[in-house]
Parts: structure tokens; C-alpha cells; sequence
């Protein structure tokens, strides 16, 4: 091509360029490209060699004639736009405030006139009622929260199309206005006109492979799974993934029922559960063969058989159908397309409705995600396989609702693919969730979904008799079975919320209210405070009862002077004794026992713990903590030091703190100033009075646990390996490598060991256990073990990097090993340390892996005599008290609060 050519060719370019407004946005898009250093002169010359031709500029040809093609500035954002998913993708941190590159876009958008500030501020109140600039706001937050920048443009529906679903590269706007615009790219799907759908040949035999999503919070593959996989099983071949570690054994449950069945973390629920299965585990080349897919969830309780609904289906042309449609999310229930209170006959919404869906800000519309089947044409769809491809963990559960259970069913229809639902009408608002799922089972629906029990979000009353409602519709339902699997995995507090909405006499439904923080702190200052009124918190990261609360508590028991109140957080703690409540702390009865309640005891912050505004100076809060702190905490905390203020504050709160020793005190004075040291109370910790008390002194729960850890190390000695908390999660822990792995478990073998793995209470990653798990390696994890002290009782050595238990640890005398691979950076920069390792630690500190096999290698060899003074002069700076008396001295610290009969009483124990 000729310089005159591209001359003659430029007065061709789309936008209208000579005019002002087309003008204005090339020269935008130039000033864009040039400040972002987006455009890769070498690469687009290599592409397009005719643009070296005469004198012409390659970005001006770029702007005349690449875009109009379609392609991109740079050869990674041609790769995007050519829709190839790009090996390990993963969602990028927000810009800076002051991001050169952000400020770039907002420019860009700007002049292209693309975005409507009003429109945004219309559907987004929250950032209307912040005061922040809308285009901002986009720029920055509102693209990745797939939030609509003008009426028509949807922002997913076009990344899905035109981009990689699976990366954060790019916001999809300016996208559109460098390329997309000009090359004629759609903002929105084409009006739904699909075919007549796939029908299955009359009498054929359909093949169906079905990818199953299971998860389960204790690792177990509970009966309800197995009999909804026993019947899957009848109608297609089966695979399972579950997004959790599995307990040992438990896989082996679903071997006859399934072609193949695993079990790892992954972070990505159940479409990240069958993105691995389709892509890793089974693989395309083998779902093609089959005439249709399934994709299922673990979420529904199986009613009755599935030979109703296939032979229903079966007869239907579609290329794709699920159980049931949804029109509408809590978010968009007062939507006008949401307002019809009668149930709409599916056909009217395929030809009349489904087109103004579109319209809405928030697309809401969906063919239920739990179980949905797929047809040869979309199996074959490659835009299909790609979406499913590239599912990643996501942000927020409401980003994998856009993205992934709505998503799906608008790329589908976007396609124009036939879709079909087994309940032929389109019920109103959510109606999995509310009464009409009682309706949809009387019609045949074979489903009862275990979140419309559990979570109850819409407010149905009545669902405290579900199984005679369901044996009345459904009498051979093992509903028994069901109920056990609920109050197992469900949120013991969200339950007894659902089962106490009521209706009244006179039809309006009653909601359990509870106050709110106003209306808290106004009841407190006017609610009577009673001293011998304890409450007993559970803890605000893993709900459980456990620790020097559950310690104090025993030593109170049976005192039926004291009413004791245990406060329950999402899990069913069951406890009895003398002058015993236990309620959920966010409950109307949680508030009314916590107003009342004199002395509260707390581990974590008040605000934490205590959910609820309560006073200081009306109630006295007790920190119990939970452990001798060896890394710096609260005021001392290296990473903490620009929060002081609000960490003082909530210290503040607090009458008084608990320690073990004199240095223990002065740590914890330092921790929780402005706490004096007067106020921290060296009574040594309830909890360690589990380790050394005499077993068949201890409670019936915690002995029952010890049995259960003996049988499951089965004559093997046991390694406990604790792990501290880290902030970085997943990139902090240590990675080890096959070699490494092959190593320790040769050990554990040669050493008739067993290791188990407990990982911090706040961690969320697990990446311990998964890197570890093995038949030598227990999962030692608080929810199947709460009470860590019946582990220090039964371990023969401890591992540990950082974490405080091994001061516990060293009440038992037995030898422990740190494995402190990141100490400089740990010790330095994350939150810093109170001791030198070196100096407290009873034990090697081994910096690398070959350091810990070493260590380990002699760690059962006799100490001698100086390692033995050694190991006691170091427990000696940690406790001050060696017996099981430490919750009897809190208690009575406690009572000296506000029995005067003991005011002249020596404090000083």
C-alpha cells in the first residue's frame, strides 16, 4: 500500500474522523496509546508490514486502519482479543489512587464520551452517597464489579465475548472505545431468536457424562451425597470434585457410583469444580462423545428419583435445559421487570420477555445453576468451553454470581442456543427460596435445597415443620437423613433464626428483631446489671468453645451461684451445668442475656468478640486471649503501627487482661496499652490446666477427643505439626518440593510416626495440609478437634514456625522443633517478635529444610543434662505457675470484682 493510499483510505475511517467528535476521540486514543506505552511499534509493523510503507507513522496507520480490523496496540492484548485463555491467569490488585495508567483511562473514556455519570450515579447510590467521582469510581472499582458505565452496554457479556473472562487485564470500556468501537464490536447481546433447539433421535439411548461439585466443611462425603450419586449414577457416567481436603477414606464412598472421584482446594466453588473436572480431570476430548453434559451441585437434598425429569426432558427440543428460571436477586427484587406476583408460562418469556431483560442495570435472569444439562451444540460451542475454561476464584460471592450462575445462561442466549426448564413457568422473585418451593416439589421437582432451610434470606415462615411438609408431599423421603446433614454444615444460628419466623393470626409474617446499635447502646445504659451473670463468647474466627473460656467455664460449672451465659456464633455448642443458657450471640435473646450479663469474657477485641456496642463502664470485659504471645500483638505489632489509635481504643475497653508469667505481663502490658500493668492479672491460663490435670478429671467431650486422635495415630507417634498465622496466606507459607515431601514421609515411615497438621484458626488457605496430606498425615484441624490442649497430651514432638504453642507445648517436657524458614523477614517486617528465638525457644531453629531433617532425625534422642536445664529455665520465663489452677484463680479474681467478703484478700496469688 502507497502513502497515497493510506491517504485515500483514511478519508474511509468510521467514527466520522474529520468531524470534531471523531477527530477528538483518534486523538484521544493516540494520547491514550502514547502515554500508556500500550502500542508495540516493532510488533504491529511485523503484523502489518504495509504500514512501513513511504513515510507514514505506524501508531497514525494503527488508528486508520488496525483498529478497524480488529486488532490490538500490543501483541498480549491481540491475544486477548483473539480469545485464547492465557495459561495462569490470575485477577490483579486495584491501581493506586494516583496510577498514572488509571488517570490514562479515565482520560480516554472521558473523551470518548462512552460514559453516562448520571446513569452510573442513578444505579449506584452507594457511590452517589460517598461523593466520589463516577468515571472514578468505574475506572477503579465499578468494571471489575461488572457495573454498567451507559444504558446497553454490559460489561461482562462483552469481556466474555471479546476478551479473556479469566483475567483483570483490561477494563472492557476502554477496550470498546480503543477498539472495539471502531471495529464494530456489539455492547450487548443480539435480539434472542434461537432454532428449533437439538432433539434427541425418538428411542435413542442417551449417553450422559454428569460433572459433579461437591464440598463439605468437615471433609466427609455425607449419606445425602451418596444417595443423590447412586441415582445420578442410573442415567450418566459420574465424576466428582470436591473443593475441600476429604477426610481419608471418604472418597471411597462414591467409588461405585462415579467413573472417577478426587478432592482438593481450590478456592473456586462449584464452577471451579467443574471448570477442573472439564479441563484437568476428564477433558474434552472425552465429553464431546456423550449427547449431553451435566453439571450438578451437592447443594440440593435428592427427593425422588430422576427417571421422571430425563424422560420429561428427553422429549424436549433444546440445546440446553436446567430444573427451574429465576428472574431476580436480592439486590433487584424491587426491579419493574420483577414485579409480577403470578407465575409466567416459560414460552411467553422465551418469545416476549427474555429481549428486555437486557435493559435492566443488573442482568438477573438465570436457568438455576445446581443442575443444568448441556446438548451437542453447546458442548461443541467453543466460546462455551472457554467460559468454563477460564473460571477463577473470585472476590466476592456476588462476582461469581454475575459472572458464572448468571453469566452462563446470558452467554447462552446470547448465542442464540435453545434453552428449556423442567418447571415450565417462570415463578416470581427466587422461588428455590421461598414458598413456591414447596409448590415446585408438589410439581414434580425433585429438589429441596439445603440454603432455603439454613439461611431463610427471604423470610418464610413456618419452615420450623419442613419434614412434615415434605413427607406430606414427598412420603418416602428419608427427610431424617436430611436433617442430620443440616444441623451438621448449616450455621447453627442462621438455622434457629429460619425456625422462629412465624406467622401471627392474623397472616403477617414475625421476624425475630434485634436491636440495633443505637437502640443497643440506649437499652444498655437503661438495662439492670447483674455481677453474678458471666457470659461466655465463642470465638469470633472458628465459632467454636474452647480454650481459657471453655477452662474457666468448667471451674464455674457446677457453681449454681453463677448463671452462665455461652453465646454461640454459627456453631451448635452443646454444654450443660448448673444455672446454664446457651443462646446465639446475634440473636433477640443473645442481646437481651448480653445486657445483662456483668462480667464478659473476651479473646480476641471487644469489638470482635461482641459484635454489639456494649460499655465498658457498665460491664466488666475480662481478656482471656488465647496463648503466652511470643509474636508482637496489638500496640506492639510492627504492621500495626498505623492503627494505634483504634487499637488503643478498644484496649481501653478492657478491665483487665490475663498472663501466665511476670515476663508473660510485661508483654501483655506492652501488647494492650493503654492497659496498665497493674491491670493484667498473672493467674497463669485457664486452658493449660487441660494439659497437666489428671484425664479422668477432665470433661467428657475432651477425653472423648483423645480417644478419637489415639485411634486415628494407631500406635504411631505423633508429630504435631502448628504453623502461625501468616497475613500473606498462600505466598507465605512454605512451598516444599517433591524431593523435600518424598523425605519427610520417608521418615514418618522409619519412624513409625504420623504427622499432624493443625493450622492456624485465622487461616483460610490450608496450604499446609494440602501440600502435606498423605497416609503417614492427619488433618488436626480445630473443627474436628477444638481443643488443641488434647493434642499437646497425646504428641510425642511438636513442629512448629512461630506459633506460641510451643510454649504451651513445653508444660509436657517433650522435645520441639522451629522450622523458621522466613525468620528475618517474619521476625522484622510482618509483626516482629517479643524474644529472640534463640533465647526462648527450647529447641533447634532450623532456618532450612535440610536444618529441619536434621533435627528431626535426632529429635527423640535422650536430652542431656544442660539441654535439659536449658529446656526448664526457658519454661520457667513462661509460667509461673505449673498446676491445673490457673481457671481457679482467674474465677477468683473475678469474684473479687464484686464479692466485698474478699476485698481485704492478698491479690497478689
Amino acid at each position: 500500500m502507497s502513502a497515497g493510499d493510506i491517504i485515500d483510505a483514511e478519508r474511509a475511517v468510521p467514527m466520522k474522523a474529520h468531524s470534531p467528535e471523531g477527530a477528538g476521540v483518534i486523538l484521544a486514543c493516540k494520547a491514550f496509546l502514547q502515554r500508556s506505552g500500550w502500542f508495540d511499534r516493532d510488533w504491529y509493523l511485523e503484523r502489518c508490514p504495509e504500514a512501513a510503507a513511504g513515510d507514514a507513522d505506524p501508531l497514525r496507520h494503527y488508528l486508520t486502519f488496525g483498529v478497524r480490523q480488529g486488532i490490538a496496540p500490543n501483541p498480549f492484548l491481540d491475544g486477548l482479543n483473539q480469545r485464547k485463555v492465557i495459561p495462569s491467569s490470575q485477577a490483579t490488585d486495584l491501581p493506586a489512587d494516583d496510577d498514572p495508567q488509571l488517570q490514562a483511562e479515565i482520560d480516554l473514556i472521558a473523551a470518548s464520551g462512552l460514559f453516562d455519570a448520571n446513569y452510573y450515579l442513578d444505579h449506584n447510590p452507594d457511590v452517589a452517597a460517598k461523593g466520589v467521582d463516577p468515571l472514578y469510581h468505574f475506572c477503579r472499582y465499578g468494571w471489575r464489579d461488572l457495573r454498567r458505565p451507559r444504558p446497553g452496554f454490559d460489561v461482562w457479556w462483552y469481556w466474555v465475548t471479546y476478551l479473556d473472562p479469566a483475567r483483570e487485564v483490561i477494563n472492557p470500556l476502554v477496550h470498546y472505545a480503543l477498539i472495539g468501537q471502531v471495529a464494530g464490536y456489539r455492547e450487548h447481546p443480539k435480539p434472542y431468536v434461537p432454532g428449533a433447539g437439538h432433539a434427541h433421535r425418538p428411542g435413542a439411548q442417551v449417553r450422559r457424562i454428569c460433572l459433579f461439585a461437591g464440598y463439605d466443611p468437615d471433609g466427609i462425603v455425607d449419606d445425602y451425597v451418596v444417595t443423590f450419586l447412586r441415582e445420578l449414577s442410573r442415567y450418566a457416567d459420574v465424576y466428582y470434585l470436591a473443593d475441600c481436603a476429604m477426610q481419608d477414606g471418604e472418597l471411597d464412598k462414591l467409588r461405585p457410583y462415579t467413573k472417577g472421584c478426587w478432592a482438593h482446594r481450590h478456592g473456586a466453588y462449584d464452577f471451579g469444580s467443574w471448570s477442573a473436572l472439564a479441563r484437568d480431570y476428564v477433558g474434552w476430548d472425552l465429553i464431546e462423545r456423550y449427547d449431553e453434559l451435566l453439571l450438578v451441585n451437592d447443594s440440593s437434598y435428592l427427593l425422588s428419583e430422576l427417571g421422571s425429569v430425563f424422560a420429561r426432558m428427553d422429549d424436549k427440543a433444546c440445546d440446553w435445559w436446567g430444573m427451574q428460571a429465576t428472574k431476580g436477586l436480592a439486590r433487584t427484587r424491587d426491579n419493574p421487570s420483577n414485579q409480577f406476583s403470578q407465575p409466567i408460562p416459560l414460552n411467553e418469556v422465551k418469545t416476549r420477555l427474555v429481549d428486555g431483560y437486557e435493559d435492566d442495570y443488573l442482568y438477573d435472569f438465570h436457568v438455576g445453576s445446581y443442575f443444568v444439562v448441556y446438548r451437542q451444540p453447546v458442548v461443541q460451542d467453543a466460546g462455551f468451553r472457554r467460559l468454563l475454561d477460564a473460571v477463577r476464584p473470585q472476590k466476592s460471592k456476588l462476582r461469581i454470581i454475575q459472572k458464572y450462575e448468571i453469566g452462563f445462561t446470558h452467554y447462552l442466549i446470547g448465542k442464540q442456543f435453545a434453552f428449556d426448564t423442567f418447571i415450565d413457568r417462570l415463578y416470581p422473585f427466587h422461588p428455590i427460596y421461598t414458598r413456591y418451593h414447596f409448590d415446585l416439589i408438589r410439581d414434580g421437582y425433585p429438589f429441596l435445597k439445603r440454603y432455603f432451610l439454613s439461611e431463610n434470606h427471604y423470610d418464610t415462615p413456618g419452615l420450623a415443620g419442613w419434614k412434615k411438609t415434605i413427607r406430606n408431599l414427598v412420603p418416602d423421603a428419608d427427610v431424617d437423613m436430611m436433617e442430620r446433614n443440616l444441623w451438621r454444615v448449616s450455621d447453627h444460628d442462621k438455622l434457629i433464626r429460619s425456625f422462629r419466623i412465624v406467622e401471627d393470626a392474623r397472616g403477617q409474617v414475625v421476624v425475630p428483631k434485634m436491636l440495633n446499635d443505637e437502640e443497643f447502646k440506649k437499652a444498655d445504659q437503661e438495662t439492670p446489671k447483674f455481677d453474678h451473670w458471666w457470659a461466655f463468647p465463642a470465638c469470633a474466627f472458628n465459632n467454636t468453645f474452647a480454650g481459657n473460656e471453655r477452662a474457666l467455664f468448667e471451674e464455674v460449672r457446677s457453681d449454681p451461684s453463677i448463671k452462665k451465659v455461652v453465646l454461640t456464633r454459627g456453631k451448635n455448642i452443646e454444654i450443660d451445668g448448673e444455672n446454664v443458657t446457651v443462646v446465639p450471640l446475634r440473636s433477640p435473646e443473645g442481646q437481651y442475656h448480653l445486657l445483662r450479663a456483668r462480667q464478659i469474657f473476651i479473646k480476641h477485641s471487644p469489638s470482635r468478640n461482641l459484635v454489639f456496642p456494649v460499655s465498658s463502664s457498665l460491664h466488666n470485659l475480662i481478656n482471656l486471649w488465647h496463648g503466652v504471645p511470643l509474636k508482637r500483638i496489638g500496640y506492639a505489632s510492627l504492621d500495626m503501627q498505623d492503627k494505634l489509635r483504634a487499637i488503643g481504643g478498644e484496649h481501653a475497653k478492657c478491665r483487665a487482661v490475663i498472663s501466665s508469667s511476670k515476663i508473660d505481663s510485661m508483654a501483655m502490658a506492652s501488647a494492650f496499652y493503654p492497659l496498665s500493668y497493674n491491670k493484667v492479672w498473672c493467674t497463669g491460663l485457664p486452658r493449660n490446666d487441660f494439659i497437666v490435670r489428671d484425664f479422668d478429671q477432665l470433661p467428657s467431650d475432651l477425653r472423648v477427643q483423645y480417644e478419637r486422635l489415639k485411634d486415628l495415630c494407631a500406635g504411631r507417634r505423633l508429630i504435631l505439626f502448628v504453623p502461625t498465622f501468616k497475613a500473606d496466606q498462600q505466598d507465605a507459607y512454605y512451598r516444599f518440593s517433591p524431593s523435600e515431601l518424598a523425605h519427610l514421609h520417608a521418615w514418618l515411615g522409619d519412624n513409625n510416626a504420623v504427622l499432624g497438621v493443625r493450622e492456624h484458626m485465622a487461616d483460610q488457605a490450608r496450604n499446609y495440609y494440602s501440600q502435606l496430606r498423605g497416609v503417614d498425615t492427619i488433618d488436626l484441624s480445630d473443627r474436628r478437634f477444638p481443643d488443641v490442649e488434647m493434642l499437646y497430651r497425646l504428641a510425642s514432638a511438636l513442629i512448629t514456625d512461630y506459633s506460641s504453642c510451643f510454649i504451651d507445648f513445653m508444660l509436657t517436657e517433650r522435645p520441639m522443633i522451629s522450622f523458621a524458614y522466613d525468620h528475618d523477614s517474619y521476625a522484622n517486617a510482618e509483626r516482629g517478635l517479643f524474644y529472640d528465638m534463640e533465647h526462648v525457644f527450647p529447641g533447634p531453629v532450623c532456618r532450612d529444610f535440610p536444618q529441619l531433617m536434621t533435627a528431626l532425625e535426632r529429635v527423640f534422642t535422650p536430652r542431656d543434662e544442660l539441654e535439659m536445664e536449658s529446656y526448664g529455665w526457658k519454661r520457667k520465663l513462661f509460667f509461673d505457675h505449673i498446676d491445673d489452677g490457673n481457671a481457679w484463680r482467674v474465677a477468683k479474681r473475678v469474684r473479687q470484682l464484686y464479692v466485698r467478703d474478699d476485698v481485704e484478700t492478698d491479690w497478689r496469688l
